[in-house]
Formats: C-alpha cells, structure tokens, sequence
C-alpha cells in the first residue's frame, strides 16, 4: 500500500454517496494513517492524508455531523507539514473551519486580541465560552496559548494562587501535547518555581508527563550566535539547586533520552556546586555535598561528570581532610571507572597522570595510615587493571603487594614480592617491604632485613630495619646482635640531633644487661641472606654459564663477562658476590637470572613513519654459586680448518665446521694454513654483530675431524690442461676450481669427484669454497648430470646459414653422388646446437661430423650457470 491507493480510494469515494461514500474514505483513512505513522515527513502521504481528511469534513457537514466533523478536522490541524505545506490545503482549512467551528469569529477575535497583548480581552471571550458550555475541544490549543500569554505578562501581578490556577486550568484542557505550547507552559512553571518556592514544579512536572517532552527539549539549541541550554538540562540543574528530592530511577525511566546524558545533567550542576563552595572556602557545605552526590548518584554508573566530580575530590580532600578521600571513592565505586580516566591526559605541552591512578594512589596513601578498613577487594581490583596498563610503574606493583598484606592474603603478597624482587633486587625498600609478610620463619625475616641493610648505606633510611632486625633478634634470643642493631640506631639519631623513637626504648631493655663482645653483624648478614635470597629466588632455574672474559671499566673496578655460550651474555663486577673475588677464566659458575625486557624508541628506517619501539633483554644476576665443574667444560666443542694468517698482526683465520669465520691470535706451536684446530666456542655480541669466540685452541689431526665438515658429490664441468687446473660444480652458488698441483687426480669433463670443504662469503657476497680433500667416486649425483633423448638443431652465429655456390641449373659430375644418387656436399660443421635448452658446443659437433639438425641420445652436465651437453649419439 502507498498514497497512490489512497488516491485512487479518494477518486472512488466521489462517484458515491451515503454509506458507501463514507466507508470508502474510512478505508483510504485507516491506510494514510499506518503510512503517516511509519514516515511521517513524506510529503505525498502528508497530502493524501490530509484530502482524506477535508474530504470527511465535507462529508459530515454536508450529514450535519458536527462533532465527527470537529474531530477530523482537528486531526486535520494535527498533520506536521513543516517546510512543506500546500497552499490548496492550506485554503481549505480557511474554507472548513467556520462551517465546523460555530464558535470560529469569537475564537479568532480572541485569539487576535492575545497576540496584540489584549490578554485579559482575550481571557474575557474564553471565559463566557466557557460559562456558555460552549468551548469545545477544538478551541483547546487556542485556550492554552492565551492562558500562557496571560499568566507570562501578569506573573508580577498573580498571586501564587492565580498562577497555580491557571496552570491546573491549562493541564485540564485536551490540546494537543507533545507540542510547542506544552513545552513553553513547561518552561514558565521552570521559571515561576525559582521565584516561588511554594509552587512544587517536581509535582507539577510529573503531572506535565515528562513523556511529553519534544525533541527540542532534549537537545540544547543555538540562537543569534549562542548556545541555548536544553528545557531538560535546565530542569534537572533546577531540581540539584533547589534540593528537589526526585525518584531519579522513576525519572530516568519517564524521559526518553540517554540515561547517562540524564544523569549528567544533575551531575555537571552538582560539579559547579562542589567547585563554588571550595572556591568560597565553604568546607562544611563542601563534604556535605560530596556525600550527598554519592549517595543519590554513585549508584547509577559511569559517566563523564561522575568522574569530574572524583577529580575534585582528589583536589580538594588534601592535607588534613585527606582522610575524607577513601570513604568517598569507595562509595563513588572504583567499577565506574571509564576507558579515558586510565589514559593520559595533556595540556599545555605538560602531561597528567591519568584520574584512575591518582585515585587509587590517593585512595593507597590514606589506607597506610588507617587500620579500619577490613576488605580492600574493592581497591585491590583497579590496581590489577593498573599494573596491567601500566606494567613499568614498579609502585603500583608494590602498593598492590602490600594492600594484599593489609588484607590479609600473605600468600598473594609474597607471590608479588617475587615478581617485584627479580626487577629491584638491589633496592633495600623492597626487602625491608617483603619480610613485613614473614611472619612465623624468624630465620627468613632476619634474612630480609639483613639483606636490605647490606644494599642501603645511607642511615638515614635505615632507622626502622635497626629497630625491626632489632626486635626478631630478640625474639630469637641473639640479643649481642640486637644490641648492634639498637647501637647503630642509637648513634646515628643522636648523630642527626634526631628523637629516639619509643619502639627504641622497648627493645633497649632487653639488651641493656647485654656485655658486647661482637663489633658488628657482618657475619649475622653472611649467614641469614642466603634465607632470603633462595626463598625469593627459589622458582628460578640454575643457569650455567662459563667466565669468558675480565676487564678494568673507566674507573678502574674489575669486571667479569659471563655466557652459557649460546643466547645469555652479562656482566657484573667483580665484588658483586663473594664467591666471584677469587676466579679464573673458564671456571663454571651458576647462577640464578633475570631476562629483563627493556623497551625503547629508535629511529625507524623509514623517517616518514617516526620512531619504532624495538625490545631488548638485560640478564640481570640474582644470586650465584660454584659447579665443580672443569674449566670451560659447558661450551659446545668446536673443529676449524686454518684459511688464512695475518702475519703482521699475528691473527689466525679460520672456517668452522658450521662455515663460520672466526679470528684468534696464533698458539704455541705456530699453525700453518690447512691446519685443523679443535676448541671451545661461545657466542659473543659485539653491537649489533655475533662473533664466535673461541678458547682451548689446539692442533689436531686431519683425519680426526674431516668427517665433521661438509660432504657433497660434485661433477667436473671443465678441464683446462694449458692452466694445469679443472673446475668444479656442486651448485649455483658453490662452485670452484682446483690446480692440479693440490691433487694427484685427473679427472675428465662429466667425472664425479667427492668433496669435503668448508666455504666462507667474501666480501662481495660471494661463496668460496675451500677444498679439504677430493677423491673420484662412482656415486651420482641427478642433479648435476642428465640423460636426454632429442632433436639436436644447428645455429650459426648471428643466425647465418651458408650459401654452397650451386645454381639451379648447374650440370654436376657423377663423382658428385654417392651410390645412393644423393648430392655429396661438404657443408661446414655448425658454430652450436641446442637439444631443447640443452647447450651443445662446437667440439662435441666437430667430433662427431654434425652439420645438421638430426635425433640423438645425449648427456648433459651442469656448468653453475646452464646445462651443457658433453657426450652425444646419434639414433
């Protein structure tokens, strides 16, 4: 269906009358209505339902029936034509409303002394309407517009009384709503309640049917260069500013809008509050809104104003109200957290932490120094999404760690603790923050907290390990040590003119009787950090790596470089581990290791893009220990052959087994070219280049190690006995040539030799092969020689074919022919021929008198850069 059928029903309804007549224009009526309510702005259904309609007006005044009349054609007025209505119809309306209207000359007086400010005039004729019983339903839109006009004039002159009364009258009428008039009488009682505080505009606001809101209304608006509010943003700023107890679910439910676009309304108005008061310096109005926010609106989600209003209170509850701070966020709910509170934000040209994270910290560094709070899951859980964010921010990682402890979930605690220890395994904050989680193992603690003493030597950090080493050495009855750890306390407060602290009193007594033999806890440290470290350290592997190097930095302290010989390469100073001050190169030692990633910015290859973020890895060594193991006894055994000496460096060249250049000083006794050597290899790391290092180089023989290196059947494509030399091929890239003055053979074009070799890639990317011994072999390889059947065809160069002198009538001799009659010619012998791809040289023709194309069986070698043919029979 569409408005042409509507059409065609209305053309119908005129050759009718009566019943019929209205029937037809009842079903064209009830179409255009199902069609206007799915697309109301088309403008053929706008025009074909409003003809239906002026037709059934027509139609009931013509059958006296004035109040259906009334009714179509009040819906008639309903139609919406916006920017497009009809001159035509426009007429029509004109012509039906006094036949419809017995009241339209007194309306219209009405209404033209209402728009001319004759307001009370106008309120007159609807009055004695009214007393007459004779205001219909048709004159309601009219009744309403003069009722606003009246009341917006007279407002300063209406008692509140009067005013209510005109709006109780206006609420009863039946005009049209949604709709302009209903909004602006809306906006008036908006208004008139900020005056009169009597009026109850929520109540009223309800009774209006927030249903009843247009679009308009919803969506702020833009007049003579400036923004409007929306009538619903100006309502709820109403409804926060007069402490209006609203149902907010109840009127989130009754306003067709987005519900955080709603809520935010309130809550923008209850930002501008908070911030005035704080500006006014009006404290107690300041908490007191904070926690009326919360209670009225945390409840109702995310939004963007509800997190404004958490970066106020992170603001404003500072210093002595900054305890206010974690009562408030735990209302306010950490789950209502958006995506762009944990970003970042920026402004001019400085860089802010993102809200989420300044309000867990602030929340964290209240909880420090409060014991009330007894499940902290609702603050444990923003820190996960945190660490998660921001992995390199080591103090989330131990806020966490210790909300656990505070929590009372020791297990979780520790288990962070391990991760944090492996990153900041030389800060002694983190040890002195891991034994707060050793409860019952005394020996652990000491352990801990000897092992923060031993990393710190600034005393002034050091005050409360003293006294808590203190305090377990008691416990354990070392009271010689305790009293050490209460003397270096002691001395250095008296030192800095600082308090002694009360804790310090407690523990002083049960020393005091104490006589002092030990003159200080090195030897306590020695014993009890070993606890400490293998427990933090226990879920790491042993890594066995090998002393390969030592050297002086630039400030002349002794350092050692370790690998396991393939991936794993670091160095330490000497005096990191005890252990390490009396070592040799190629002793075995193991250790326990970090893999740090680290992630940086470089310059990318392509500067249009920017930087590139590239990650490396750091080892980074935890704890250490002696093998037993014989020096250099874990590098893989390496085999070389000697390719080349420097003399005047003194510098060895040689080829691995795995083709691997390597470099070396000479050895007693002196090594010669072709020698082979056997040693100990690793991997070392020079920029961003891998050398292969070798250690324990010795002599060895030739046959021990020839099996090692690479094997491979080659063919020889060419002999040339004027050079004293042939050439080899094994493949495209690996091909070369030996003098006969390096081998007893003699091999022919088409031989296979075996060869052992090593090969090395010279400078210009190329492949040299280094022949280690050749002998003539009966294996084959398929893919450097071919057997071919096939048609050989001649070519001379430049494409030239020889003209033999024989003119078309040339009388010949009969020596001329052979027996066969066949003309006998001696044509030259062909520069080449190809047998498909196969390249055929001259010689092989020469040899066998070719001088034409003919069939033959042929084998083919491969040359390194093409297939050549080397024996040939004809079939």
């Amino acid at each position: 269906m569409d408005s042409k059928k509507v059409f065609e029903l209305r053309n119908e309804a005129k050759n009718l009358s009566g019943i019929e007549k209205l029937n037809k224009l009842n079903n064209a009526l009830a179409i255009v209505r199902s069609l206007y309510l799915e697309e109301s702005d088309d403008e053929w259904i706008q025009k074909a339902f409003a003809w239906v309609l002026i037709d059934l007006c027509k139609h009931h005044v013509t059958t006296k029936n004035l109040n259906k009349a009334e009714s179509s054609f009040k819906e008639l007025n309903a139609i919406d034509f916006q920017d497009n209505k009809d001159e035509i119809i426009e007429n029509q309306k004109s012509f039906l409303r006094p036949k419809i209207d017995s009241n339209y000359s007194e309306i219209q007086k009405a209404e033209g002394l209402s728009k001319n400010g004759d307001n009370k005039g106008a309120l007159a004729i609807f009055k004695t309407l009214i007393s007459l019983n004779r205001l219909t339903e048709l004159h309601h839109e009219s009744y309403g517009w003069v009722i606003y006009r009246y009341i917006k004039v007279e407002e300063k002159n209406l008692s509140s009384v009067e005013v209510r009364t005109f709006l109780r009258d206006y609420m009863n009428l039946k005009n049209e709503r949604p709709s302009m008039l209903h909004s602006m009488i809306l906006s008036f009682a908006l208004n008139y309640s900020k005056t009169h505080r009597d009026f109850r505009f929520y109540n009223f606001f309800l009774l209006w049917n927030p249903a009843n809101l247009r679009s308009e209304d919803l969506y702020d608006g833009y007049k003579d260069g400036k923004d409007i509010p929306s009538l619903i943003s100006r309502i709820c700023r109403e409804f926060v500013n007069s402490n209006t107890e609203v149902n907010i679910k109840e009127f989130l439910n009754k306003v067709n809008l987005n519900k955080e676009t709603v809520l935010d309304f309130f809550r923008e108005t209850i930002f501008w509050n908070i911030f005035n008061a704080n500006k006014e310096n009006k404290l107690s109005i300041l908490w007191n809104l904070f926690n009326q926010y919360n209670n009225n609106f945390s409840k109702y989600g995310q939004s963007k104003w509800h997190s404004e209003i958490l970066n106020l209170a992170e603001r404003f509850m500072k210093e002595n109200d900054e305890w206010r701070f974690l009562e408030f966020f735990k209302n306010w709910n950490p789950e209502n957290f958006r995506a762009d509170d944990w970003k970042e934000t920026k402004k001019n040209e400085h860089v802010y932490k993102p809200l989420a994270t300044k309000a867990i910290k602030k929340a964290f560094e209240v909880l420090k120094t409060q014991t009330s709070e007894q499940n902290l899951a609702w603050l444990i859980q923003p820190y996960e999404k945190a660490i998660k964010l921001f992995p390199n921010d080591e103090w989330l990682l131990r806020e966490k760690a210790l909300l656990h402890f505070k929590n009372n979930e020791l297990g979780l605690a520790i288990k962070i603790y391990k991760e944090i220890v492996l990153e900041l395994a030389g800060k002694y904050y983190v040890w002195q923050e891991f034994s707060d989680c050793i409860i019952s193992d005394k020996c652990l603690k000491i352990g801990m907290l000897s092992k923060a003493l031993s990393l710190e030597k600034n005393e002034d950090f050091l005050g409360e390990i003293h006294l808590d080493l203190a305090k377990v050495l008691i416990d354990e009855n070392l009271l010689e040590n305790a009293l050490i750890e209460l003397e270096l306390y002691k001395k250095h407060r008296e030192t800095k003119g600082w308090k002694l602290s009360q804790v310090f009193d407690e523990l002083h007594k049960h020393t005091s009787a104490v006589n002092q033999s030990l003159k200080d806890n090195r030897e306590l440290y020695k014993k009890y950090i070993p606890f400490a470290e293998n427990f933090a350290y226990a879920d790491l592997d042993w890594t066995e790596v090998v002393l390969a190097d030592k050297w002086k930095d630039e400030k002349g302290k002794e350092r050692l470089a370790f690998t396991d010989g393939k991936t794993i390469e670091f160095s330490i100073g000497k005096n990191r581990f005890e252990i390490l001050k009396q070592s040799e190169l190629g002793q075995i030692f193991k250790f326990k290791l970090y893999k740090q990633q680290i992630k940086k910015e470089v310059e990318g290859k392509f500067p249009l893009f920017g930087k590139t973020v590239v990650t490396e890895y750091k080892y980074i060594s935890l704890i250490a220990d002696k093998t037993g193991k014989s020096n250099w006894e874990i590098l893989d055994d390496t085999f070389a052959v000697i390719d080349y000496i420097n003399k005047e460096k003194n510098i060895i060249h040689a080829i691995t087994t795995e083709n691997k250049e390597v470099f070396f000083f000479q050895i007693k006794p002196e090594l010669q070219i072709g020698d082979f050597i056997a040693a100990k290899s690793y991997i070392k790391k020079v920029k961003d280049e891998s050398r292969t290092e070798l250690r324990q180089i010795q002599k060895i023989d030739k046959r021990s190690v020839l099996s090692k290196f690479q094997t491979q059947i080659s063919i020889v494509d060419g002999v040339n006995e004027q050079k004293q030399l042939f050439h080899f091929v094994i493949s495209s890239k690996m091909q070369g040539i030996i003098k006969f003055t390096e081998t007893k053979l003699r091999p022919i074009e088409g031989d296979f030799v075996k060869l052992s070799f090593a090969t090395k890639t010279d400078k210009d990317k190329k492949i040299r092969v280094k022949i280690l011994s050749i002998e003539l072999t009966e294996e084959v390889n398929p893919n450097l020689r071919k057997d071919i059947t096939g048609l050989l065809e001649v070519k001379y160069k430049n494409g030239y074919y020889p003209d033999y002198g024989f003119e078309e009538d040339a009388e010949l001799e009969d020596s001329a022919f052979d027996e066969n009659g066949k003309l006998i010619i001696n044509k030259p012998i062909p520069d080449f021929a190809f047998i498909g791809d196969y390249y055929v040289p001259k010689y092989l023709l020469e040899e066998h008198g070719i001088t034409s194309d003919c069939r033959v069986n042929a084998s083919a070698i491969y040359a390194g850069d093409k297939w050549k043919v080397t024996k040939i029979e004809r079939i």
